[in-house]
């Protein structure tokens, strides 16, 4: 099962909640190059430190179906890109982002998670443009959130997967 979610939603912290059935599919390693054993922080995220990889989403897509299996939740970024790929290859997905009106909240949230100001003028700077293209996603399922919610209020981890389960059998 696929969740692919907005920046600031709370990815890292379900996967750090339920770590034997979240997992925190990172994309850095995938679109930078960066050493194997690189640890990210909020403040690498969208950093000029790193080298950008051209074309790395069709090796994260291919990362990610190696990874997937009916007991795990893989969390991903919400990138378009990725999406296209997913819709391409039948690969479903639960795409998870807040309401418009978060725009603020969100604002905060990544100046108190240290993202650079870099990252931050990306996704507060074009945040109509990314809700735009979430809203207009026809393949996912949304789960859209209330400015105040994150992704931990929203799902039941074991409820779930055995939803996921039986969909699958």
């Amino acid at each position: 099962m696929i969740i692919a979610g907005f920046s600031g939603i709370g990815k890292t912290t379900l996967a750090a909640l339920y770590p034997q059935s979240v997992v925190d599919f990172v994309c850095m390693p995938y679109e930078y190059k960066v050493d194997e054993n690189e640890v990210f922080t909020e403040a690498s995220k969208a950093s000029f430190d790193y080298e950008f990889i051209f074309g790395w989403e069709e090796n994260y897509v291919k990362a990610i179906k190696q990874n997937m299996s009916n007991d795990k939740i893989l969390l991903i970024p919400s990138d378009f890109r990725v999406l296209s790929l997913f819709k391409k290859e039948a690969i479903q997905y639960i795409i998870c982002y807040p309401k418009r009106e978060a725009k603020k909240t969100y604002h905060k949230r990544f100046i108190e998670r240290r993202n650079t100001q870099y990252f931050i003028d990306i996704f507060i700077g074009r945040w109509n443009d990314f809700m735009d293209n979430l809203e207009a996603d026809s393949y996912g399922r949304h789960i859209i959130l209330e400015p105040d919610q994150f992704l931990s209020d929203v799902i039941n981890v074991n409820e779930l997967l055995m939803n996921f389960k039986d969909v699958k059998n």
